[in-house]
């Protein structure tokens, strides 16, 4: 299904660096029943323009956020560039009627293209901190900054789910306090700091372009679920695992952790963590479980068993759920409200809690020696330092 229609331009109500958000009139509807359209193109919109939307996720009752998706403008004559650069051939969304060429990290007019020619190049043991829900991005990046202000932080963004990154107020938001140092999408996804072709070497750009000390990464916004371990999101995560590892750096797994989500399969530690990490992922990870203090703690133990048992032979690695207070004064530091899933951080704590341990760990490690920061030499992460780590963590964790 791809469902189009005519709109015209009420009044533009919200313009950023690469979206814009309208109020849209609808041919087919009566006056006063205006709906929002966001576009991603750097052409501006003013009231009266005719459009071309895409309405194809309202017309499914989608989560999208109540969006149309502007095409174009309708003229009788169009000859622009919506999405200008200076150069690359690249080609996203390929072979769709909305491909456009964006200038790639590898490719051969880049300036960092002798870089990528090197066959060895190595994460050096940067830690990734590698996540499924795109609302758990700044509180864990806040609570780096908490303890590192002057830490480079980068955001990578893969594919399977928001192609756009400009369609994140998180990634706008926590980009124009500082928080984060740049941004790189890779595969299909696309808009920002840098672009790369996969997940690869956009993991290589954060580290020897944007000199990260640690990097991020998660999922988009609006990741898709079919209700089956097989069909969601967040399976290309073990791709990233599998990356991180190949490329000599430190992986740490947010897990995916509710008990405000009633459906049976995300209650507790959810299918999407089990699948990924007991099933999919074949590489070792540092994965991060909250204390909570009562009797959720042995749910979480009895699931985390599929972990354990995995081939990959994760660690697992256990702390003090941080405090509600400490979750309140981050929401209050980013200026956007946390929520996942349409919950707030009040009624649905434990993802929060989660991230925000993951993020005190990383840091922890980097604080042992074994991992450093702020540009210095890191030596290739094996499996017998992610066990070392994972022990160092456990002995100088907070304890229950």
């Amino acid at each position: 299904m791809l469902h189009l229609a005519r709109g015209t331009v009420i009044r533009v109500l919200e313009r950023q660096t690469g979206m814009q958000v309208l109020e849209v009139k609808l041919s087919r509807q009566e006056e006063g029943s205006w709906q929002k359209a966001i576009s991603f193109a750097r052409e501006e919109y003013s009231p009266g323009d005719n459009l071309l939307l895409n309405t194809t996720a309202l017309q499914l009752q989608l989560g999208t956020g109540g969006f149309h998706l502007v095409v174009g403008k309708i003229a009788e004559e169009v000859d622009c560039d919506v999405a200008p650069s200076e150069w690359g051939h690249i080609m996203k969304m390929r072979y769709s009627p909305w491909q456009l060429a964006v200038g790639s990290v590898e490719e051969e007019a880049s300036p960092f293209h002798e870089l990528f020619l090197q066959a060895d190049l190595m994460l050096e043991g940067t830690p990734v901190l590698i996540g499924e829900l795109h609302s758990l991005l700044p509180p864990a990046v806040l609570a780096l900054k908490e303890k590192n202000p002057q830490m480079r932080i980068v955001y990578v963004m893969p594919d399977a789910a928001s192609l756009p990154i400009a369609f994140s107020q998180h990634v706008r938001q926590l980009s124009r306090a500082g928080h984060l140092t740049a941004t790189v999408t890779t595969g299909h996804a696309w808009g920002g700091n840098r672009e790369a072709v996969t997940i690869h070497s956009g993991l290589l750009a954060a580290r020897h372009v944007e000199k990260a000390d640690v990097i991020l990464c998660m999922l988009g916004p609006g990741v898709a679920g079919t209700g089956t371990a097989y069909g969601f999101s967040g399976v290309q995560l073990a791709e990233v695992i599998h990356a991180v590892s190949a490329l000599g750096g430190t992986p740490f797994f947010i897990p995916r952790i509710s008990f405000a989500d009633q459906r049976s399969r995300h209650y507790g530690i959810s299918h999407h963590t089990t699948a990924i990490l007991g099933r999919f992922a074949l590489s070792p990870t540092i994965v991060t479980l909250p204390v909570l203090g009562d009797e959720r703690d042995c749910l979480i133990e009895q699931q985390a068993q599929a972990i354990v048992n995995s081939f990959a032979k994760h660690v697992l690695v256990r702390g003090k759920a941080p405090a509600s207070e400490r979750l309140n004064a981050l929401e209050q530091r980013h200026g956007l409200s946390f929520s996942t899933m349409g919950r707030s951080w009040e009624v649905d704590c434990v993802p929060f809690q989660t991230a925000v341990l993951a993020a005190d760990m990383l840091g922890k490690s980097m604080q042992s020696g074994k991992l450093a920061a702020n540009g210095e030499t890191r030596l290739p992460v094996s499996s017998g330092t992610l066990e070392a780590l994972g022990l160092y963590l456990t002995r100088n964790g907070e304890q229950p």
